[in-house]
């Protein structure tokens, strides 16, 4: 399986100079909007989006049906797109908390405080964690074209459940008193549940991988 994922990592290689272009435009974006939190969430975005890259290199290659004559199972197939998926969000929160820290730094406003940058990417991993979880198992079965026309959908889904619980908070009026310590709690809870959402996806892929004719 590590030569699979390595395959994958040289493949996204060919557009590296792309996304380097594409952060440093959002850095310009968010000095124009004075709001460094904008740079994590476009970061994570873009780097997440790259697994449907992969996957489609894959299909434009017929990757798959070659992959089957090699010693490698058909979850092996799988397993690696999920484990890239982990790969690029903790690449995007990475630089999006590094953005947010030097984008603050020369913007020399209040900022944000360390724990709500943290809570900040976390809840932007978690989201399209969500998002992606969703979208494999669909790619798996429908192909990469297919399911990436159904991909706004995913996003407008998520969106919308985050909009709706942060409007019950606000109903409840929850939304004043929520401290650091609260914060962090949610974020935790929040990765738990996409992390566990993610082992549901995974299992959903699999079955459907062994099933798949080529």
């Amino acid at each position: 399986m590590r030569g699979l994922l390595l395959k994958d990592i040289y493949n996204l290689r060919k557009v590296g100079k792309q996304y380097l272009l594409i952060f440093l435009f959002f850095v310009c974006y968010c000095f124009l909007l004075k709001n460094p939190s904008f740079f994590a969430m476009m970061a994570i975005m873009s780097t997440s989006m790259m697994i449907l890259t992969s996957l489609g290199y894959d299909e434009a290659a017929g990757f798959d049906k070659y992959a089957l004559t090699l010693p490698v199972e058909r979850e092996d197939l799988v397993k690696v797109k999920y484990l890239l998926l982990l790969l690029l969000l903790g690449a995007g929160a990475l630089i999006g908390l590094a953005g947010n820290v030097l984008i603050n730094l020369f913007m020399k406003g209040e900022g944000m405080s360390a724990a709500e940058q943290m809570v900040s990417v976390g809840a932007v991993v978690s989201v399209f964690l969500i998002v992606y979880a969703t979208m494999l198992p669909l790619v798996f079965k429908l192909g990469v074209e297919r399911a990436r026309m159904l991909l706004t959908i995913c996003y407008i889904a998520v969106f919308v459940a985050v909009f709706l619980v942060f409007k019950l908070l606000v109903a409840a009026g929850l939304e004043g008193s929520i401290t650091d310590e609260r914060m962090i709690a949610l974020a935790v809870g929040a990765a738990v549940a996409a992390v566990l959402y993610l082992l549901a996806s995974y299992f959903v892929s699999v079955r459907i991988i062994r099933k798949r004719e080529w």
